[in-house]
């Protein structure tokens, strides 16, 4: 299959008022022509 887009090594953090908040880390993948993908998570951190 043809790729399309390769994500390598992405960490991304949010930061609130109280504490900065891990959302991923390190996170490779990816994605070839046809395919769908989709990051899911628990919307807030307890």
């Amino acid at each position: 299959m043809e790729k399309i887009l390769e994500v390598k090594n992405v960490t991304k953090k949010y930061q609130s008022k109280e504490e900065e908040i891990l959302a991923i880390k390190n996170v490779s993948f990816k994605i070839e022509k046809g395919e769908f993908v989709s990051i899911i998570g628990p919307s807030r951190v307890w």
